[in-house]
């Protein structure tokens, strides 16, 4: 779930790969939410962009404390 929100951000790409993955429980509230404990995956992506210039990302995914929803997905730079 969290690889096919990330890698709907992004376009034209090719050779996507994820290269890391870490997951951590948030324990402070999300601000504008009451949700606690929260679940954060933080994933190192690869890929090759329109201009056939490798990137290297990092994608986080926030996700509800169950693990059934996502709150929040971005790509940032690493």
């Amino acid at each position: 779930m969290a690889k096919d929100d990330i890698l709907s951000q992004l376009h034209k790409i090719s050779s996507f790969d994820i290269t890391g993955f870490k997951e951590d429980t948030l324990t402070g509230i999300i601000p504008g939410t009451s949700l606690k404990r929260t679940i954060r995956y933080e994933l190192d992506i690869s890929y090759v962009d329109s201009n056939k210039v490798q990137q290297n990302k990092k994608g986080i995914v926030l996700f509800t404390p169950d693990g059934k929803s996502i709150i929040n997905a971005e790509i940032t730079d690493k």
